[in-house]
């Protein structure tokens, strides 16, 4: 049976078909394909199975895009261990979730920052506190900071992420800051700026927020009183 891109899966086995393997399918389609592809039905094709299966598994697409976004998380956390300073700590996991959403942009863009209640998203939610409390912060406080710098985190990750997929899957290309107005000489700054404001790595932007925010937390971790 052929499916989009000219595949040719073999049939699963009986009893083959899994929670897991669906998931990893989603996300598969949707690198491949971007968010309009993952439908049942594509997803019963891609498994050499039916969309009847398929939703023997998850009642629905929203069902789905949770379980995608804890492998998002599942994703991001591979292979980390806190490091010995805390803010390095929340340095790593959020260039982590930043490049979990480049690889997975339409995912990403779809899922990111949605509450899973899944056994990744507590990891990364423990890891994130893990940070905050040993960088001084305590109860409420802590849980305030962790908040702050998740939502920071992936409300950046995941703007860029739609960012990218406009421009592979979408029509909307207007995505550079590109200005020619018929006088310069009003807006003299930004025409002293205009070939960085075109050509800026949001990767770059991305890490000097990052700086900004960690730097903020040192001077306040600073004042903080110590057990």
């Amino acid at each position: 049976m052929a499916v989009a891109g000219g595949r040719s899966p073999k049939r699963l086995q009986r009893g083959t078909l899994s929670q897991g393997l669906i998931v990893g399918t989603a996300l598969r389609i949707l690198d491949e394909d971007g968010p309009d592809a993952l439908t049942f039905q594509r997803l019963g094709k891609e498994l050499s199975s039916s969309a009847t299966a398929v939703y023997r598994y998850f009642a629905s697409r929203d069902h789905i895009m949770v379980a995608v976004a804890d492998e998002l998380d599942r994703i991001s956390l591979e292979g980390y261990e806190p490091h010995e300073s805390w803010a390095e700590s929340l340095r790593d996991l959020a260039t982590r979730a930043w490049d979990t959403a480049l690889d997975h942009p339409a995912a990403a863009a779809l899922c990111m920052g949605r509450v899973t209640r899944g056994v990744h998203e507590l990891r990364a939610v423990d890891a994130v506190l893990e940070a905050f409390h040993r960088g001084g912060w305590r109860g409420r406080a802590a849980v305030l900071h962790y908040q702050a710098f998740s939502n920071f985190l992936l409300s950046v990750a995941s703007n860029n992420a739609w960012r990218l997929v406009n421009q592979r899957f979408g029509t909307e290309v207007n995505w550079v800051q590109e200005y020619q107005p018929a006088n310069p000489d009003a807006y003299p700054y930004a025409e002293a700026s205009k070939e960085y404001l075109r050509s800026i790595d949001m990767t770059d932007v991305f890490r000097r927020q990052t700086d900004l925010v960690l730097a903020a937390l040192e001077a306040e971790a600073a004042t903080l009183p110590r057990d």
